[in-house]
């Protein structure tokens, strides 16, 4: 099974978008007005729901849920930690982040993978 996806809102739509257009199961959180601006716990829950990986830049706020989660046996949401250095945000040339995920999600092992993982 292919890991799904949530692109968090620093990701644009099109992103998202190019991925599900090669058979991937993505999706943006700006991709849907009652989404955008969620806070980061409940984007978290959220994905987990969904039974989505989380993908963000937004470490800082996103390992300390994931360890939270840990901590207390509850259900763990994954992440797929971005840094911003390795894929600035541009949504004039997002061709090397859609690569990137693409060949990433294209590996069998993904949805198997670590809680947390770093692209």
């Amino acid at each position: 099974m292919t890991a799904r996806l949530l692109l968090d809102e620093h990701f644009a739509p099109a992103i998202a978008k190019a991925l599900l257009a090669r058979g991937f199961d993505v999706v943006a959180l700006l991709d849907d007005p009652d989404r955008a601006g969620l806070a980061d716990p409940e984007v978290y829950t959220l994905a987990g729901r969904e039974g989505r990986r989380v993908v963000t830049e937004n470490i800082r706020d996103f390992r300390p849920l994931l360890a939270a989660a840990i901590d207390q046996g509850g259900p763990v949401t994954t992440l797929l930690l971005v840094p911003s250095g390795a894929f600035p945000r541009s949504r004039t040339n997002p061709g090397p982040l859609i690569k990137a995920l693409a060949a990433w999600l294209d590996d069998a092992q993904a949805s198997a993978r670590l809680d947390e993982e770093w692209l």
